[in-house]
């Protein structure tokens, strides 16, 4: 993996950071097209290797990769809640 790689996943959960925390309504949605987006972006430019040698792995990479975003985006929407 290379460090392209690596900041867009960190990104990706940023962003799922920020859309459970701090947006109201369609948070889910932003959440789902950040990780979406940006965790193929990942593949594409930061382990262009996997994407074209075994898609299949590339695949469970990203099932991985949303769910682990997922948890956090529910943390973060947890927290909002607790917040207010």
């Amino acid at each position: 993996m290379t460090l392209l790689a690596a900041f867009f996943f960190l990104l990706g959960f940023a962003a799922s950071w920020v859309a459970g925390r701090y947006v109201g309504r369609g948070a889910a949605a932003i959440q789902g097209g950040a990780i979406g987006v940006i965790g193929v972006a990942a593949l594409l430019y930061g382990m262009p290797d996997v994407w074209a040698d075994n898609l299949i792995w590339a695949i469970v990479a990203l099932l991985i990769y949303g769910l682990i975003g997922a948890l956090i985006f529910r943390s973060a929407q947890a927290t909002r809640g607790k917040a207010k």
